[in-house]
C-alpha cells in the first residue's frame, strides 16, 4: 500500500550538533506515525545516530551533494532525487533547523497542494514593502533581485512535496533546474528555482496563497507575530532556529 507522506531528513554532518540532536528527537516524537528516512552521502557513518534512535532507514546518495547546503540544493533540483521515494504520495523534506509545533502533516496532504515551504524574509530595500507580485514572477527578475530573494529564503527547512508533482516539473523544466544547478551565486536556489520557475508561464504546480502557507511555516524572524495568544492559529512548523533563539519558543520552554 502507498504511503500518504514519508518524513525525509538530510545528514550533511553525521556528528549532529546538540541542537541538531534535540530536534531529531523532537521530531521522531512529534512525527512518529509516519515513516521517517536519513539520507546522507555514501560511506557516511551514521552508526552514532542508529544506535540513539530507532525505527529509522537509512539512504545514501552521492558524497559530492553533501559538501555544504549548496550542493544539497542541486540533489532537491534532480528527478532522481524524487524518483526515489515514488512509494509515497508526498515528502515532507525536514532539515535540522526546524521545529515542528504541531502534527498537522495529514491535513496538509489532504488540502490539494503540490508545493508548501515558509515564505521567504524579504528586505524592503529589494523588494517593495517586502513583497513580491505574481507579475515579477513571470516577467521574471534581474540577477540581483534573484540573489536577495534566495537570501531570503535561508534556513527554509520544512518542504511538504508531491511527489509525482515534483518529478513532471523537473521533466518538464530541465533546462530551468540545470541552470540553477550550475548557479553557484544564487543561495537556496533549490527554494528560488520552486518559487520563479516552477509555475512560470504555467502552472505545474499547485501552491497556496501566502496567508496559508504562513498557517504551514514561517521563519522565526517573524517571531513577533508568530505565536498569538490563539494557539490554533500558531504554523505547522518553524524555520531558522539556532541556538540563539530556540529560547523564543514558548512551547520549548
Amino acid at each position: 500500500m502507498k504511503e500518504l507522506v514519508s518524513i525525509l531528513i538530510p545528514i550533511l554532518n553525521p556528528e549532529l550538533t546538540v541542537l541538531e540532536e534535540l530536534i531529531l528527537r523532537h521530531s521522531l516524537e512529534a512525527l512518529k506515525r509516519y515513516p521517517v528516512i536519513l539520507f546522507s552521502y555514501d560511506g557516511a557513518d551514521l552508526s552514532g545516530i542508529e544506535t540513539n534512535h530507532d525505527r529509522l532507514e537509512i539512504l545514501t546518495f552521492r558524497p559530492k551533494f553533501f559538501e555544504d547546503r549548496q550542493t544539497l540544493a542541486n540533489l532537491f533540483l534532480m528527478e532522481d532525487f524524487y524518483n526515489r521515494f515514488t512509494w509515497s504520495d508526498f515528502v515532507l523534506i525536514h532539515e535540522l533547523n526546524s521545529w515542528i509545533v504541531k502534527d498537522e502533516i495529514h491535513y496538509w496532504c489532504k488540502q490539494g497542494y503540490d508545493y508548501l515551504h515558509t515564505n521567504p524574509v524579504l528586505d524592503h530595500s529589494d523588494f517593495k514593502n517586502g513583497k513580491m507580485n505574481d507579475f515579477s514572477k513571470v516577467f521574471g527578475l534581474n540577477e540581483g533581485q534573484k540573489k536577495a530573494l534566495g537570501k531570503g529564503f535561508d534556513n527554509d527547512g520544512l518542504k511538504l512535496c508531491h511527489v509525482q508533482r515534483m518529478i513532471s516539473t523537473l521533466s518538464a523544466k530541465k533546462k530551468e533546474a540545470h541552470h540553477y544547478r550550475e548557479k553557484n551565486d544564487f543561495e537556496n536556489k533549490d527554494s528560488l528555482f520552486w518559487e520563479l520557475e516552477a509555475n512560470r508561464l504555467w502552472p505545474y504546480l499547485r501552491k497556496p496563497t501566502d496567508i496559508v502557507q504562513n498557517r504551514f511555516s514561517q521563519n522565526i524572524e517573524k517571531r513577533a507575530t508568530l505565536f498569538p495568544n490563539n494557539r490554533d492559529a500558531w504554523p505547522t512548523g518553524i524555520t531558522g532556529v539556532t541556538t540563539k533563539n530556540i529560547d523564543h519558543l514558548p512551547f520549548y520552554k
